[in-house]
């Protein structure tokens, strides 16, 4: 397909999610589906084949990735051709009439080892309507904060809002563990609902005293216990520096890490 009729291509109109295969099996697929279908029905929806439109459309996701075997790293991209000049899109469409890119690599056990070094910047604010469920495929104000804020020590950026309390990194949710309870930031324009975030929520009681999904200022995240991010590839992970500041735990506190890390991923 020519570039020309390719909105992801001219516009960054696009909705993907990134899913991890471990010996041939979708890792969490329900869930990944689940939110790829709230930002496709989102982005282009409704659909002219009513109800009918999930099945068809999870089938054509599953179709596209039936050749893929062993440990890889799959991202999976919902795109619109071009039709007609222009930003404005007309009249529905089926399902069936978007279009798919599947990228394949091989899944490197080192993407999941070591630690991530933060450098906080200021988070460019979504508006209130975004929904936290939209996994865009626009990153070039992500980029671009790289460019200028990232340092050759840093692996990540730690996007903060206005008041200094943290939002997302770039690439992964944030967790912060103090005195036993687990804070992670709300869902919503600015946080993604990250499918391995809701993995740790479902099972977070069985670590923790409580666990809330209220704003952290940069303040109480660096006196924390335990800081660490999740996503669908790396899983989770610790976090030991912010700003070039050293973050220590405690034994127990990584033990407890852990713990968690092996019920979460299992």
């Amino acid at each position: 397909m020519s570039e020309t009729h390719n909105r992801a291509f001219m516009y960054g109109e696009s909705v993907f999610t990134t899913v991890r295969m471990f010996d041939g099996v979708l890792q969490d697929w329900e869930y990944h589906f689940d939110r790829l279908r709230k930002g496709t029905e989102f982005l282009y929806g409704p659909f002219t084949d009513a109800d009918e439109w999930v099945g068809i459309f999870k089938n054509m996701l599953e179709t596209r990735m039936l050749m893929e075997n062993g440990d890889r790293v799959l991202r999976i991209t919902v795109y619109r051709e071009q039709q007609g000049r222009g930003l404005i899109r007309s009249g529905l469409i089926s399902v069936t009439d978007l279009k798919l890119h599947l990228s394949s690599t091989h899944f490197d056990k080192v993407r999941t080892d070591g630690v991530f070094k933060l450098r906080t910047c200021p988070a460019i604010m979504r508006p209130r309507w975004w929904p936290s469920f939209l996994k865009a495929g626009n990153y070039l104000e992500t980029i671009l904060a790289q460019k200028i804020y990232l340092k050759d020590i840093d692996d990540d950026l730690l996007f903060l809002a206005p008041d200094d309390t943290i939002l997302e990194s770039s690439v992964a949710n944030i967790f912060v563990v103090r005195r036993g309870k687990l804070y992670t930031p709300p869902a919503g324009p600015n946080v993604l609902e990250g499918v391995m975030r809701r993995k740790v929520l479902d099972v977070s009681k069985e670590f923790f005293e409580e666990t809330e999904e209220v704003a952290s200022n940069i303040d109480q995240v660096l006196k924390a216990d335990l800081i660490f991010g999740t996503n669908s590839v790396r899983g989770l992970f610790l976090v030991d520096h912010i700003d070039g500041n050293e973050l220590k735990y405690t034994q127990e506190m990584l033990a407890k890490f852990e713990m968690l890390k092996v019920r979460v991923l299992r």
